[in-house]
């Protein structure tokens, strides 16, 4: 059942990082915000082309230094369907990459819990014991942010920022989330499968370095994810009252605008 629980992780994950870029999209600046994302832009854009060349689908335009952001076009992958969730996925491991190394970079300076949940019964009390698993593993970072950050502390700020690039950066586009949602889904269920014919892959060294690590990054993301989305949100609101007591119309120059984001996913499907 561990492999069910990282894929409902990675899955809040993509909704968490497209629900904010897009509010930024709409209520923000574009070039600022193309600006702060500028490295997770590059990963996002560079994990696609990189997988695009893996599978053999053809790049017909990669373009890194939009003033809105990157974008990358391609043709319509070989095997429908299989490359498109590889292509459409490889950001959200691209980033995880650096999300898991800046840590390591900066010697740790917040010091979060690695604790792995255990395994569970594959049953409906074992399911809801993997969502108290994850929301414990959250509440758990969140106490360790507050307990342990200094804003004065130039390795927490990098730190913070950093996470904050990368984890928004993993948004995907509106009509991807339907084979990340399907591909990931259908993953799990296929280790559950191996699992249960007595093929534990959690036995190899390596594996269960990477599916311990996958569970760190995930929890850190979504920790880090929901009180960003919960401050745009009263951001948002304020900016709205704003205009609605002065008589304004709009909330900002990027009012109507894409992010990098949306900017690539109008030149990524076009050529297909």
């Amino acid at each position: 059942m561990i492999y069910f629980l990282l894929a409902i992780s990675l899955v809040l994950v993509l909704l968490l990082s497209f629900a904010i870029s897009g509010l930024w999209a709409k209520y923000a600046n574009t070039k600022m915000i193309a600006v702060f994302l500028f490295p997770g832009i590059v990963v996002h854009e560079l994990s696609h082309a990189l997988l695009c060349l893996a599978t053999g689908t053809t790049i017909k335009e990669l373009n890194l230094f939009s003033s809105n952001g990157g974008g990358i076009k391609y043709d319509k992958p070989k095997i429908s369907g299989v490359f498109d969730f590889i292509i459409t996925s490889a950001p959200v491991f691209g980033c995880a990459f650096f999300i898991f190394f800046i840590p390591k970079i900066l010697s740790h300076p917040i010091h979060f819990s690695t604790t792995f949940p255990s395994e569970s019964p594959a049953t409906l009390s074992g399911f809801f014991a993997l969502i108290q698993h994850l929301y414990d593993a959250v509440l758990a970072n969140l106490n360790t942010f507050r307990n342990q950050f200094q804003i004065k502390n130039i390795h927490h700020s990098i730190f913070l920022f950093a996470i904050i690039i990368f984890a928004v950066s993993i948004a995907p586009q509106k009509q991807d989330i339907k084979y990340l949602i399907t591909g990931f889904g259908i993953l799990s269920g296929i280790f559950f499968c191996l699992e249960k014919f007595g093929i534990h892959l959690a036995q190899n060294a390596w594996w269960n370095f990477c599916l311990k690590e996958l569970w760190v990054i995930t929890a850190l993301t979504i920790s880090v994810l929901i009180p960003l989305l919960l401050i745009t949100l009263i951001v948002m609101g304020f900016g709205k009252g704003y205009a609605l007591t002065f008589g304004r119309k709009g909330s900002g120059k990027g009012a109507g605008k894409g992010t990098n984001k949306n900017t690539r996913s109008a030149g990524k499907h076009d050529t297909r």
